[in-house]
């Protein structure tokens, strides 16, 4: 009988402890919070751009067309970001991601208007954004570097053929190298929808 008993004993804490040990492991899978720590989550969490630092270059895409009016300061514009932007190898901000950007007096020249990047999306929400006034973005125009260098120095010349879609009539550069269109010499002028401009982050942007 005490045999039998014995050989019960066994077999019940046998079936037992697989069960306990299955449980304890599948707890070590999850962090606080129930997030599930596998080798994936984890290679999946570290893949991810953190922060994004003041001096990247964010190129955008105008999605319509910006009238060129001092009545229209403040009013902000749809666009879409032209190319990745990669920070320390990764992407940070894919292709085709929703922004806008906003028409305002331009701080390099007077009585003149420019475009600011206001917003982006970054990692599926919308961010605001501190950014330069808008720039030629050369890195897909097919300029040779001599015409880049020359588009980025000339303060006051009028741009030609600085984006992939063509020229932006009426556009000068300013001193610090940014791109504004005069308010009075031109009545009627606009940033065609398509254009594609550059801006430079002044401030970092968080990615998390």
């Amino acid at each position: 009988m005490n045999r039998m008993i014995a050989l019960s004993l066994v077999a019940l804490v046998g079936t037992g402890v697989p069960a306990v040990a299955q449980e304890r492991g599948n707890d070590n899978k999850y962090a606080a919070g129930g997030e599930f720590k596998d080798k994936e989550y984890r290679n999946r969490d570290e893949s991810r751009v953190r922060r994004i630092p003041p001096g990247t270059n964010i190129p955008v895409t105008l999605n319509e067309e910006i009238p060129i009016e001092r009545d229209r300061f403040g009013d902000t514009f749809d666009a879409k970001v032209s190319r990745d932007v990669v920070v320390n190898g990764k992407v940070a901000i894919p292709a085709g991601a929703p922004a806008k950007v906003k028409l305002v007096e331009s701080s390099e020249k007077a009585n003149a208007a420019t475009v600011r990047l206001s917003d982006v999306q970054v990692n599926g929400e919308m961010r605001d954004v501190t950014g330069s006034d808008a720039r030629a973005d050369t890195e897909k125009s097919g300029m040779s570097t001599g015409e880049k260098t020359a588009v980025g120095a000339a303060a006051g010349a009028v741009v030609g053929a600085v984006t992939g879609a063509g020229v932006l009539e009426g556009a000068v550069v300013g001193a610090g190298g940014g791109l504004a269109w005069g308010l009075l010499s031109d009545r009627g002028s606009k940033i065609d929808d398509g254009t594609t401009l550059r801006f430079e982050l002044e401030d970092e942007l968080d990615a998390r």
